[in-house]
């Protein structure tokens, strides 16, 4: 639909943003440190990459939130930014190289449990207070029988 298409291209630009900002920082770190940086052309790329992914980000975030329901545009983009800045980062500056097994099980699941919650939250959005409501919500509007006993979870 239209709003994944809105928030894929904000996400996407938003984690390109995310590496050159990352690139732009090692760059100003090194002149810092004696090696001046702004010498070279790819300081100047990394800054305009910067400036291009802010202007398309918030246009597209804009586009997408004038739209569509703030909550919804807000959790999709919070999914698929984080899913497309990990991967990036993964990929540019090989994040998890030296990293464990546990540790990168760690993570992931620590991801999986915030997609889980965002949906919990996007889908009881529009439920009645109560366990009941709300549990028929996340269950794709299952009718929960009032006179069953309560789920202990």
């Amino acid at each position: 639909t239209q709003i994944t298409v809105y928030v894929a291209i904000c996400s996407l630009m938003g984690s390109i943003g995310v590496m050159a900002c990352k690139a732009l920082g090692i760059s100003v770190k090194l002149t810092l440190l004696g090696s001046n940086q702004f010498t070279k052309k790819e300081t100047y790329i990394f800054g305009g990459t910067c400036a291009v992914c802010i202007v398309t980000q918030m246009n597209y975030l804009n586009k997408a939130l004038d739209t569509y329901n703030t909550a919804i545009v807000s959790s999709i983009y919070y999914v698929f930014f984080t899913v497309l800045t990990i991967a990036a980062s993964v990929i540019m500056y090989k994040d998890w190289q030296h990293q464990t097994a546990n540790q990168i099980s760690a993570e992931l699941g620590g991801f999986f449990f915030i997609v889980i919650g965002v949906y919990m939250l996007h889908t009881t959005k529009d439920a009645k207070p109560g366990c009941d409501d709300g549990l028929a919500h996340i269950l794709g509007g299952v009718s929960v029988d009032k006179a069953a006993p309560p789920i202990r979870v």
